[in-house]
Order: C-alpha cells, then structure tokens, then sequence
C-alpha cells in the first residue's frame, strides 16, 4: 500500500512538473548568441499591403515553388527564422548546423514528401520526425508552430534546455533601432568556409590586411518616409571591427561589384535603381542604401533584381523533385496481382 501511494506521488509529482514546464516558442529553438540569420515577418508586409504586390509579380513562381517546398500555402505563414551555427564535424570539418522556425496563423504541416522520407519517434514527450539518412528533426510544439533543424541543435531544447533566442552582440546591434524592418540576412564572415564563399565570391579582387577584414554582413528590407506614404528600401552594410584601411578597401570592392551590375544585360532593366544607390561611413561600418519606391514599383524593382538570381535555382529544384518523385515510385513496393 505504501508502495503504491509512492508512485501515485511520484507520477503526479512528474505530471504536475510537466503542465508546469514553460510552453515552447519558436525563439525556444534558436541557439543563443547566433550569428547567422535570417528572418522575413511576412505579418508586417500583409499588413503594409506589400505581400500583395509580390504574390503577382515576377516572383510568384519563386512563392509557387516555396510552398512545395514547404507542405502549406505561403498565405498560412506569418513569420520564418532560420539561424545557423558553425560547428565541426567528425572530420574536422565545419560547416553551418541550422534550426528553421516557421511561425503561421493556421497550422501548418509538414510536406507530404518530408514525411515520407521521415521515421516518427518522441524526445521529452513531444512526438518529432527523423529525416531519414540525415541528422534532422522535425517537431510541432503546437498546430501553428513548426519547427525543422539539426537534432543536435533541436534535441537539447525538446529535453528542457530551451534557448532565450537571442543573438551575438553584432548581430543585435545591426538589428537594433529599427522597428520599421521587414527582412533581414545578417552572417559573420570571418569563418574561413563562409569568407571564402561570400566574400570571395562578391569581391575576388579585394585583399585586407590582417585585422582589417569585414567581420559581418547585413542585408535588410526596409520601409522608409512618411506612414501615410511609405517607401521600401533595401540597405547593406559591411561590419568591420574598426575604421580604417580596411573599410577603404571593401568599399573599393563593392563600387567595382555594383558595376559589375550596371553593366549586367540581364539587370538592365534594374539599371535606374542601380544607379541610385547610396552610400556612407559609420565608423567601422560601410552602409549601401536604396529607395525602391512606392510597394508596387519597389516590388517590380526587386523582381528585376532577385528573378535571374532565382531561376536557376527554381530550375534546380525542380529538377531535383523529379528525381526525388522518380525514387519514391522506385522504392514503393509492387502490388500484388488480383486473383
């Protein structure tokens, strides 16, 4: 008797401490003191009247391809966040592990071909999805909250080490002082890896003394003049940890980039926006700024700009669910024939 009003307590001590556990929210998965992001609030175009322009622009097939990527319609998604952690692997090599948050106003699923290729499983009493062949879990804290990333990175928070969210000092001074953001992409580039791959790739000609070198990257979407007339704007920054050479130098690199841009044939038709762009030293950062103009121009604007960075990966990614489709109809086992 005892025995059993022992673990009547014990259970209900367990129960009781689970009600208790704080409800997860997507920043409960973001690792603290990230310094790779990348977030859009879809919410706060809705509501500016922005998402409407885009869905009938030349960047709808970009959105068409997206929601297959993703299971559900794009109208479903208020806010996406995806950080990245650099973090070695069994061979030494590093390279980015990444949660992705997708935060709707209806719930949201998963793609059918996700959970095809996905094994279900339970860590710390919520029910997750293993992709198969790769370290990845997906998790659904609740119907509107979706949650896709790296098992190292997800685990430790479904067994109750959430995060705070919150950034690298860097990154939240890039971030801070401006409520009028609707997307932004912010990395360091000081890992070898990325360095080789961003800045080497935007500027291959440009050569930093030690030290000197840009330390973050800062790309954001942003609405600008009178709330009765907004504008969109687009800004990049180059974070270096002091004035000096170093700046001169990225700064160099980046007026050869943008005209490299000018004389793009297929950017031609972004040539009267190109030619606007801004520019301006603040202390260690170098900031490039543009007007795009009222939604709907702005949004023809960055059509131009983004669409032939996007099609061949569309093409891409179409290619590769072809092939995803042509395996899954392998792998299915035969039917047996009818007696």
């Amino acid at each position: 008797m005892k025995h059993s009003l022992l673990a009547i307590c014990l259970f209900s001590s367990i129960g009781a401490a689970q009600e208790t556990r704080p409800a997860l929210t997507g920043k409960s998965f973001l690792p603290d003191d990230h310094r790779l992001v990348v977030h859009a609030d879809l919410l706060a175009m809705r509501e500016r009247g922005i998402w409407d322009e885009l869905e009938v622009s030349a960047l709808k097939l970009v959105f068409k391809q997206m929601e297959k990527e993703v299971g559900f319609p794009i109208a479903s998604l208020d806010r996406i966040t995806m950080v990245g952690v650099l973090l070695a692997d069994e061979a030494g090599r590093v390279r980015p592990r990444e949660v992705v948050v997708f935060e709707g106003n209806t719930a949201l699923k998963p793609a059918d071909r996700v959970r095809q290729n996905s094994e279900a499983d339970s860590i710390g009493g919520y029910e997750v999805l293993r992709r198969q062949h790769r370290p990845i879990l997906i998790v659904q804290p609740r119907p509107e909250l979706l949650v896709e990333g790296e098992e190292s990175l997800v685990r430790p928070v479904l067994e109750g080490k959430p995060h705070t969210g919150m950034p690298c000092a860097d990154v939240m001074s890039l971030l801070s002082g401006r409520k009028d953001q609707l997307a932004w992409f912010v990395f360091d580039v000081t890992a070898p890896e990325i360095k080789k791959n961003a800045l080497g790739k935007l500027f291959p000609d440009a050569v930093w003394a030690e030290g000197e070198e840009p330390t973050f990257l800062c790309l954001r979407l942003v609405v600008l003049g009178d709330p009765d007339d907004p504008h969109l704007g687009f800004e990049g920054v180059l974070r270096h940890t002091k004035e000096g050479e170093g700046v001169a130098v990225s700064e160099r690199a980046a007026d050869a980039w943008l005209e490299r841009l000018r004389k793009e044939p297929t950017l031609r038709g972004a040539l009267p926006i190109l030619k606007r762009v801004e520019k301006k030293r603040d202390r260690g950062d170098l900031v490039y700024s543009v007007d795009l103009g009222r939604a709907r121009d702005a949004v023809g604007h960055a059509a131009t700009l983004i669409g032939p960075l996007f099609m061949p990966r569309l093409e891409a990614a179409e290619a590769a669910e072809a092939v995803e489709t042509v395996e899954l109809v392998e792998e299915a086992p035969a039917q047996k024939p009818k007696k």
